[in-house]
């Protein structure tokens, strides 16, 4: 008798294999997003509003509501493999972000942008902990201390998408300009900030058994972040002289360029695998080995060429669809829900227009120029959408709550361009 593993011999095309659904899967969803990307340029939105959509399209709040459409081609079944391709390939898009922080250039311009990056933290992130109360209460996970929900809450709403904002700036050719390069300083800031506050909030849910959690299972969470600490320094003070040395090496010798680009996608899967069982999260040893490469004689630039359309294009949309079947917009049903809604977009951009232009006229830029920078700093997009998928992994959100700063996310990304347009023509 003929097995039915393919579809000459009658099998269902769609479960001939798990590789065969995910590489369907893969299909549909980047011809998704490629498809919702043409309609929005003339919007002069960036690619990722499409791949966020996209994601929401084919997710629970659309399509997967259909029965057949998640039977076949997204089944519970399916997910957890989905799941770990998305973020293998998130691993690797973390370290694409370190490689496009240059550490040296940025501790040159860190007197002007200090202040507009502790504004974008500090205002939306105390006015996140004023509505933490009320979200918790309503719809929290109570089995979640308090206080590391206020904690998440608080880098939820001051977090500022790096990624999108540079490319925003590259487009617009504003990245040379005072506006550009005030708030590209301001922004790898507040992010650097905002991870390591996300390190430690993690690493207390990891660690911690309930809301009641006693003292010991704090201690460990405190040890857990000083370990990463350490690797932080390890990696600035071993790793980064020791490129630098190969890269001059390599100036002299193809073949030990190979080796190094050989060693550097081996030492981001060693740092990712460390971070991931010390108890943060893998994608943190992938963004911390791209910070720490050197960017001296092009490699990292290089690096980035070589890599980052199979990031950008292939994984990234996988991260988004798998985020998008989290996300149901439709159990947002209430007038309740939607004015929850409504209040935490306004609490994130009330925090990130006042604190950060506030900041930028007091740093010295005129009121235009300080708007701009008010403006662009409110971005959100993929990093807030990678902060809320840790939040949901780790418990310490619910998918009402996911569902609520999904829909934050997406709307302070889509505001971003023509609120620039208007302000900074």
């Amino acid at each position: 008798m003929v097995s039915q593993t393919n579809i000459i011999a009658g099998g269902d095309p769609f479960a001939v294999s798990p590789l065969a659904l995910l590489l369907i899967q893969a299909f549909v969803v980047i011809l998704t997003a490629r498809i919702l990307s043409f309609g929005l340029r003339y919007l002069r939105q960036p690619v990722v509003v499409s791949e966020v959509i996209g994601g929401l399209i084919l997710g629970g709040s659309a399509l997967c509501r259909i029965p057949a459409f998640k039977t076949h081609l997204f089944p519970d079944s399916s997910l957890p493999g989905f799941s770990l391709v998305a973020n293998f390939g998130l691993v690797f898009y973390l370290f694409l972000i370190g490689l496009e922080l240059d550490p040296s250039k940025l501790l040159t311009s860190v007197r002007s942008s200090i202040p507009i990056s502790l504004a974008g933290i500090a205002l939306p992130f105390g006015l996140g902990v004023a509505v933490a109360r009320l979200i918790y209460d309503q719809y929290g996970n109570k089995n979640v201390a308090f206080s590391s929900f206020v904690i998440f809450t608080g880098v939820a709403m001051s977090i500022t998408a790096f990624p999108v904002l540079a490319r925003i700036l590259t487009e617009r050719r504003l990245l040379q300009t005072k506006v550009g390069q005030a708030t590209i300083s301001a922004a790898a800031i507040d992010d650097v900030m905002a991870w390591t506050l996300l390190v430690l909030v993690i690493a207390i849910i990891n660690n911690a058994s309930s809301s009641s959690a006693d003292t010991h299972s704090y201690l460990i969470a405190v040890y857990v972040f000083l370990v990463v600490v350490a690797f932080v320094i390890f990696l600035w003070f071993t790793v980064r002289p020791l490129y630098r040395y190969l890269l001059q090496k390599a100036q002299k010798s193809e073949s030990m360029e190979n080796i190094l680009l050989f060693v550097t996608f081996m030492l981001v899967l060693l740092s990712s695998w460390f971070t991931e069982v010390v108890g943060v999260h893998a994608i943190f040893g992938g963004f911390l080995v791209g910070a720490v490469i050197p960017h001296d004689f092009g490699f990292a630039r290089k690096l980035v060429a070589q890599i980052e359309d199979l990031i950008m294009i292939v994984f990234l949309p996988l991260y988004f669809a798998y985020s998008g079947i989290n996300t149901r917009l439709d159990q947002l049903n209430t007038a309740k829900q939607w004015g929850m809604v409504l209040l935490v977009i306004v609490t994130a951009c009330v925090g990130k227009l006042v604190g950060c232009t506030t900041a930028a006229k007091l740093s010295g830029l005129n009121w235009r120029e300080s708007t701009a920078v008010g403006v662009l700093m409110n971005t959100k997009g993929l990093v807030e959408l990678i902060v809320l998928n840790l939040g949901l992994q780790a418990g310490v959100i619910t998918p009402e709550i996911f569902s609520i700063f999904v829909v934050m996310a997406v709307v302070t990304t889509l505001m971003t361009i023509p609120l620039l347009s208007i302000v900074y023509p």
